[in-house]
């Protein structure tokens, strides 16, 4: 099952730190950092119903009380697409700005790192 989680420091926050704190719950496959969110999937749907009634709200750090919800799917006739070997150095905004004179984009995030167990 698949966790958004938001209010996320990405700059301060590994995905091995939110594994560690969704793991009480339940079984974790992966968890994703961007910026401001994560994703987190766990194995088990009813770990990650009590990992999500027991963490939103949760301050991983001082005063930023996560926002912890189930993942929504993307809207209709919308294509996610990876791209890689992408310098350290780029930022969603001009990734954002390079695909946005081909069409509307979304959403767009550079992941910095992806932690699997």
């Amino acid at each position: 099952m698949k966790i958004f989680v938001g209010n996320v420091d990405g700059a301060d926050t590994t995905p091995e730190e939110l594994a560690a704190l969704f793991a009480p719950y339940g079984t974790v496959m992966s968890c994703a950092v961007m910026k401001q969110f994560a994703f987190v999937h766990m194995r088990e749907n009813a770990g990650a119903v009590r990992a999500i009634e027991a963490l939103h709200g949760h301050e991983l750090r001082p005063g930023r009380a996560l926002v912890v919800e189930m993942s929504r799917p993307r809207p209709l006739n919308t294509w996610k697409i990876f791209v890689g070997n992408v310098s350290a150095a780029c930022t969603s905004q001009e990734l954002r700005s390079l695909f946005e004179r081909r069409g509307r984009v979304i959403e767009c995030d550079v992941v910095k790192g992806n932690w699997r167990s």
